[in-house]
């Protein structure tokens, strides 16, 4: 007699993922046409698109004729200090002008030619000078100090005002979180629909998403009535209470622990619970002191430029305080404690415009560059200024004071003795700074060249500079760790390094607009090649070129040239137009059956959940990637201590007071020899005892700590592994995790267009 296997059900969690993918890939917004009504399809589709593509495609032509004359006549070229940008620039118009003739573009790509050269040719015949008069020197870095001390008041005040205005709405949150708490304990749902209200409002996705896993899990009845209203009471104010902190910190700026309490008319130590679990989500983080006590903000992706480069000022310059003597020392000292300031005042104000801030800092740090230059110039000793001259060509003026002190105070560490009374061996000296002096020579020669060509990759450098490209690559991670280097992207597979700049506002409109001209460029050709013979494969790309357009108008219409927007009627009347021709694409695309997203349940069920690389298993410890599985339960291994209910972070976890009574007869031998002494003696009697097999669960009254059934809610579990750690079992504990759900996978089906 066959028996057949009966199906398994698809998990809440993946049906609901499945819902969503469902919606966004189109499939519940369009039904699929037969396959004989395709080309009709398509031939209705660029009857309807052809009316809007004319528009589309002329719109770049118009608007880059408007802005070469905007940039010509403003001069705005001249503003433009760094190579590196000018370099990009240049080959971006190479490339949009290869792919399509522009004659704005070609004049355009000419006008940076040649300030590209001008730069060049001036760098080569400058006569560089060292000789400093320190006293004038530092009346403008007073100058330069007062004026960002004077834009960074302009930029507290603004944020400021800018919290000040949350206020109103903020009262609104504080007042609905109040009733909300008050109505938790007699009315839960009533009390969930205000959090939700708030969540909305406050748009907190966390919040948002255990709110409607709370209310799908009641419905479904898979929540009872004394847990959903201890969820309400518990994990959801919790969730309203953190929504209302981001609020804050997003609207209201950086604050203290006592100052949120203020703001929610909590208690400090309510809003500290919160701040630790936000703290490890990644979404908060300390940024400095309020005299004692910490300052919190919001995660920012990006640290703004000028903060950065503000940092490394601040680095010369206590170098230069050590270095100067008498009363230039004391001058500097007191530059040291201002822009410290300031940079405490940076840190914490985070997110900000740096636009204002750039052109000052520029100066300071070019400023700044020149005195410590000339300090260095400054003999001390024979032996030191000799070794200084043999490395001083290939460091970066900021990083030289550093040599300059180790070459100083290195010979104490031999001839005299440290606290213990130890001498240092000579030979362990001399090799010591052999290293040294090998490692900030390299560093330092690697500094100067990205400073003065712009970004490079390790693979670069290592043909510019004969250094083997291992040695490159370790300097350029230490120097990024110390924030002596970013990241700029890529070239050819390899990171490109590249110094902490300030771009000013001339240098961020050509390189926005030169990278667009090239992204159109390309768009524009793919979607007349497209046009041209229209055929269902190619329905993913023209919506791909259709996506270009729009992105890039968007970007467009936030340039400015001397403060004034160009060619601004067009790119209004192209909006419309472009956005139209989008829908009508992806909507096509929905219809036709070869393109339509494929997801089906077997995609969803029972796949593996990702990992990562094999060769980088040892290194990560744990290779599947975190967020997706189930946690899958054995009774034969479970000692029923509730370990896994107590450090469950999500409450996701269970000892429900059930008793399933008839797993007992099928726990082996072999398992019950693993378990502790009394418990095996316990599920022995149980066997040995019954007349019969039992066919129904024991229900038990209370909780009844030994005893019970582990039960994991898929909505709230994040597949963290908390609990398989945690659990004392035997032979490993009685949970496991089953690596099921192939998410990138399904995306990929997704995305297909074939």
């Amino acid at each position: 007699m066959s028996h057949s296997t009966p199906e398994k059900p698809i998990a809440p969690k993946r049906q609901r993922m499945l819902d969503m993918i469902l919606a966004l890939g189109g499939l519940k917004e369009e039904s699929a046409i037969p396959l004989s009504r395709v080309k009709e399809e398509l031939d209705n589709l660029k009857v309807e698109l052809a009316p809007l593509t004319d528009a589309i495609l002329a719109f770049p032509d118009s608007y880059y004729e408007e802005f070469f004359k905007a940039v010509e006549k403003s001069n705005t070229v001249s503003e433009i200090s760094d190579r590196g940008i000018l370099k990009e620039a240049i080959s971006n118009l190479e490339g949009a002008v290869s792919k399509a003739e522009s004659e704005s573009l070609k004049g355009l790509k000419d006008l940076l030619n040649t300030a590209l050269t001008r730069m060049t040719e001036v760098e080569e015949t400058r006569v560089t000078s060292i000789d400093v008069d320190m006293t004038h020197t530092l009346s403008i870095l007073a100058d330069l100090i007062a004026e960002i001390e004077s834009i960074t008041d302009k930029l507290e005040r603004t944020a400021k005002s800018e919290a000040k205005s949350a206020q109103d709405e903020l009262v609104s949150l504080v007042k609905i979180l109040i009733e909300a708490k008050t109505k938790a304990g007699s009315d839960p749902d009533l009390a969930l629909d205000e959090l939700q209200k708030l969540s909305t409002k406050t748009r907190y996705g966390p919040g948002l998403r255990a709110i409607a896993q709370i209310k799908r899990g009641k419905r479904e009845e898979r929540i009872d009535e004394s847990r959903y209203a201890k969820l309400v009471i518990e994990n959801m104010l919790t969730e309203a209470n953190r929504g209302v902190i981001m609020f804050i910190l997003g609207k209201m700026g950086s604050k203290t622990v006592i100052q949120i309490g203020e703001l929610m008319q909590t208690s400090s130590q309510t809003v500290q619970s919160a701040l630790i679990t936000m703290i490890q989500r990644g979404e908060i983080e300390m940024v400095g002191l309020d005299g004692d006590a910490p300052v919190f903000s919001q995660v920012f992706t990006e640290t703004p430029n000028t903060t950065l480069v503000l940092k490394r000022i601040v680095q010369q310059v206590r170098g230069m305080v050590k270095s100067l003597k008498d009363d230039l020392s004391d001058a500097a000292n007191e530059f040291l404690l201002k822009l410290q300031s300031l940079l405490e005042r940076l840190q914490i104000l985070r997110n900000y415009d740096e636009t204002e801030l750039s052109g000052p800092i520029n100066k300071l740090r070019e400023t700044i560059d020149r005195v410590t230059e000339a300090i260095l110039n400054t003999q001390t000793s024979d032996d030191a200024e000799n070794l200084r001259l043999l490395v001083s060509a290939g460091l970066e003026a900021f990083a030289r004071f550093r040599l300059k002190i180790t070459l100083e105070k290195g010979p104490n560490l031999v001839s005299g003795t440290n606290v213990y009374g130890e001498k240092l061996d000579p030979e362990v000296y001399q090799t010591m700074m052999d290293t040294y002096l090998d490692n900030e020579l390299e560093r330092g020669t690697i500094l100067i060249l990205i400073r003065e060509l712009g970004a490079l990759t390790a693979h670069d450098l290592a043909e510019r500079t004969n250094i083997p490209q291992d040695r490159i690559l370790r300097h350029l991670l230490r120097m990024k760790r110390d924030e002596l280097l970013t990241i700029a992207g890529e070239s050819h597979g390899y990171i490109l390094y590249d110094v902490p700049r300030t771009p000013s506002e001339a240098e961020i409109t050509i390189q926005t607009a030169s990278t667009l001209a090239l992204q159109l460029s390309e768009a524009k050709m793919e979607l007349q090649r497209i046009l041209n013979e229209l055929k269902a494969p190619d329905i993913g790309k023209l919506a791909n070129s259709l996506e270009v357009f729009s992105k890039a108008r968007d970007k467009l219409a936030s340039i400015r040239v001397n403060g004034a927007l160009i060619d601004e009627p067009t790119l209004n009347e192209v909006e419309d137009k472009i956005r139209s021709a989008v829908l009508l694409a992806y909507r096509t695309r929905a219809k036709i059956p070869s393109t339509r997203p494929k997801v089906t349940l077997e995609d969803l069920v029972d796949v593996d959940v990702p990992s990562v690389l094999d060769e980088y298993r040892n290194q990560m410890g744990y290779a599947p990637l975190l967020g997706f599985g189930t946690i899958e339960w054995e009774q034969s291994k479970c000692l029923g201590c509730k370990s896994c209910e107590i450090s469950c972070p999500e409450d996701a976890i269970e000892l429900e007071p059930r008793i399933e009574v008839t797993k007992f007869f099928e726990i082996s031998d072999e398992a019950l020899s693993q378990l502790p002494s009394n418990r095996s003696l316990f599920y022995k009697t149980v066997q040995n005892l019954a007349t019969a097999k039992p066919s129904k669960d024991i229900l038990l009254e209370n909780d009844a700590p030994g005893f019970g059934s582990v039960e994991v809610d898929l909505w709230l579990c994040v597949a963290c592994r908390t609990c398989v750690r945690r659990c004392p079992g035997p032979e490993g504990g009685a949970l496991e995790l089953e690596l099921k759900w192939n998410l990138p996978e399904v995306v990929r089906h997704i995305t297909s267009t074939s």
